[in-house]
């Protein structure tokens, strides 16, 4: 194996012994000195195949300490449920984990009533949230709200179901979402990068959501009013969202409003608006 470059302390851009572009992990892995031919694989501790630049910047914008959290779940929840998971798992975790940090900080807490029957649908992945959130008390000393135990488990679900892929349909819609918010708020979104990536799998949830009916928590009506009055030309920006999606036959409640507003609220935060 040949060590190419380093992504952060303990991550690095490498090439297996067939050639193959990967991302490896290990403890202290980003000190050596590259390029390096590695001859001792046991430091490595993990290696992520079929990984693109989004991956990269995602390593390099989240903190090593979720960074390695997310390792620990996912390296869980493969022993756990196994190779029906997505094998980038610890990428989208560390993205889920640091955006809950961010909304803990800023006291932005969602109601997401939906966990009781996660815990009884799926009580693999709910058993493996509630050990991610174990962990982030243990090792992060922070205690987020137990309504976070809900989009943790939607993320393991959905890397069973379907991968992060999107079917053209929604694929098309999210491209137009994306188009306008380019537009709206004058920015060039990279699609290359993992916020991107992230956004689109969050805008797929959406979509589906707005398949079912809805009910919408009071708590998540206050939040939604509190939101919208702070930050109007996101909320602008959401209503332009609104419309497109009903031409395209979905229909959104104030909660998922809501959900969209911090999504695009942290899509422009990434790209520097």
């Amino acid at each position: 194996m040949k060590l190419l470059k380093k992504i952060n302390n303990n991550f690095a851009l490498a090439l297996d012994s067939k050639g193959v572009q990967i991302i490896v992990e290990g403890k202290g892995i980003g000190f050596r000195k590259m390029p390096e031919e590695l001859e001792d694989l046991s430091v490595i501790s993990r290696t992520y195949y079929g990984t693109k630049e989004q991956d990269i910047s995602l390593i390099q914008s989240v903190s090593e300490e979720v960074m390695e959290l997310a390792s620990k779940v996912s390296a869980y929840a493969n022993d756990r449920i196994g190779e029906r998971l997505n094998p980038n798992l610890t990428f989208i975790l560390a993205d889920h984990i640091q955006f809950s940090i961010e909304r803990y900080e800023k006291q932005i807490n969602i109601k997401m009533p939906i966990y009781y029957d996660i815990n009884l649908l799926y009580p693999l992945e709910a058993e493996i949230a509630e050990y991610t959130m174990w962990l982030i008390h243990r090792d992060l000393k922070i205690d987020l709200p137990e309504s976070e135990l809900t989009g943790i488990a939607l993320n393991i679900i959905n890397s069973e179901i379907n991968m992060g892929a999107l079917n053209e349909d929604k694929e098309e819609i999210v491209e137009l979402i994306a188009a306008f918010i380019e537009k709206t708020f004058d920015i060039r979104i990279s699609r290359k990068k993992f916020s991107y990536s992230r956004f689109a799998s969050h805008m797929e949830y959406l979509l589906r959501r707005a398949d079912n009916i809805r009910k919408v928590s009071e708590d998540n009506l206050k939040l939604y009013r509190t939101v919208k009055s702070e930050f109007p030309h996101i909320s602008k920006c959401v209503n332009g969202i609104e419309r497109i999606l009903k031409e395209n036959g979905y229909y959104l409640n104030e909660e998922e409003k809501l959900y969209l507003m911090l999504h695009v609220n942290r899509l422009c935060d990434r790209e520097g608006l």
